[in-house]
């Protein structure tokens, strides 16, 4: 299981957060990019990505809540090493071939109440599948149970080399559901950030 932690709830701690984050056994940094359009919060403008990228030491894994594709492509020029995007927003493949002409993972989330079906044209063209496993915007949410019903119907359908992710309270209780789903990475953030322990935390999660 490859775990991605997420800071979001640090973001005015940001660099004791990052340190901790490249001193622990996680395997990406999960900055959340919110334009305050597709969901009702805003964090993580460009500059504020661009620092982090500097200062960390771990894989970059990037996940916009934007509602413009030239927002994708302004982050995708910080060439993280994976960037996902909503299905909401796209009605065609032409951004999912953009941000792979520049080498980059991409990933396509999906929100808890969108319909499944609208992800499956992409399966073959993308490399992640992030489902949103609270209404997304804001962390410290409880886990949608029901989402796994989406990621066991994908998983079921879908190459073992898409990665599927879920992300939205992830925590050592929910993880063993998430498993047997069929996800092999996860998203967390409150759970190991609000420990003084990241790597303990993190070692329950795989």
């Amino acid at each position: 299981m490859k775990v991605s932690v997420s800071v979001l709830k640090e973001y005015d701690n940001m660099d004791l957060a990052i340190k901790k984050v490249n001193e622990s056994s996680a395997d990406f940094l999960h900055i959340d990019v919110m334009d305050g359009k597709f969901v009702n919060n805003e964090k993580f403008p460009i500059e504020v990505v661009k620092k982090i990228k500097n200062l960390t030491t771990k894989m970059l894994d990037v996940h916009l809540m934007v509602k413009s594709q030239e927002t994708v492509k302004q982050y995708a020029r910080l060439m993280p090493e994976i960037l996902t995007f909503h299905v909401e927003i796209i009605n065609d493949n032409s951004l999912i071939k953009y941000v792979r002409s520049l080498g980059i993972k991409v990933g396509l989330a999906i929100n808890p109440e969108t319909n499944l079906n609208i992800l499956i044209p992409y399966i073959n063209d993308i490399d992640l599948v992030l489902f949103m496993s609270v209404n997304p915007g804001f962390g410290g949410q409880e886990f949608k149970k029901e989402v796994l019903d989406k990621v066991r119907k994908l998983r079921s359908a879908s190459s073992d080399k898409l990665i599927i992710s879920i992300d939205g309270g992830i925590n050592d209780v929910t993880i063993d559901d998430c498993k047997k789903a069929g996800c092999n990475m996860v998203v967390s953030g409150s759970y190991i950030t609000n420990s003084n322990n990241y790597d303990e935390k993190i070692s329950k999660l795989r």
